[in-house]
Order: C-alpha cells, then sequence, then structure tokens
C-alpha cells in the first residue's frame, strides 16, 4: 500500500466517523421534530415538512457517502445548504460548514481515487 493509499484510507475512515456522528447529531433533532409535529393539535403547514423532507434528504446523504461517496456528498451539501438557509438564520454559517465537511473529505477522496497514479503518467 502506497503513502498516498494509506492516506485516502485514512480520510475516508475520518470521513465516515465525523458523517457518522453528524449523522447522530442532526438525525435526533429531525426525530425531536417529528415528535413534536405529531403531538401538535394543528398539523404543521406544508412549508415544515417540506423543510423535514430536505433535512432528511442531507441526513440519508451521510449513510449513502458510506457506499456512494460523489452522490451522498452531493445530497449533503445541497441538502444542508437548502435546510440551513431556510432554518439556521444567522448560524448558516457554521451549521453549513460544519455539517458539509465529511462531504468535502469523501469528495477530495473519490476525486483522489479518479485521479490517475503517478506510475500511470507518462514520462
Amino acid at each position: 500500500m502506497t503513502t498516498q493509499t494509506k492516506r485516502i484510507t485514512t480520510l475516508r475512515w475520518i470521513a465516515r466517523i465525523t458523517g457518522l456522528a453528524l449523522f447522530l447529531l442532526w438525525g435526533a433533532f429531525f426525530v425531536e421534530h417529528l415528535r413534536e409535529f405529531m403531538n401538535l393539535h394543528n398539523v404543521p403547514p406544508l412549508y415544515v415538512w417540506l423543510i423535514q423532507a430536505v433535512h432528511l434528504i442531507f441526513l440519508l446523504g451521510y449513510i449513502i457517502a458510506l457506499k456512494w461517496e460523489y452522490t451522498g456528498s452531493l445530497m449533503v451539501i445541497a441538502g444542508s445548504a437548502i435546510f440551513f438557509a431556510a432554518t439556521a438564520g444567522s448560524n448558516f454559517a457554521p451549521f453549513f460548514i460544519i455539517s458539509i465537511t465529511p462531504a468535502l473529505v469523501y469528495l477530495f477522496c473519490w476525486w483522489q481515487s479518479k485521479a490517475p497514479s503517478s506510475a500511470m503518467l507518462p514520462r
């Protein structure tokens, strides 16, 4: 195993661990909000359910990225951008940056895996 391969493997594990931790964190908020909505006497408006659906998309992105890095990462980035733009107010930037960090690491690993190795380049 080359040094480059070891680095990519290490980065992938970092992305997996942080992605799963964020899945648990944001997933707890997701479940709590669903429980709260179910206990209301009035059904929340459609807008709230649509935002919850976007929240679910970015949560699923963390899980999908474990197998398909590119697809899962795009789901996390797009979903969290939409979700936090709609809900986080002035906290958008820190929530968004923290949430997409594993996705950015996954994308870097995916890109490095697709790039030709230096041994394959013409001399």
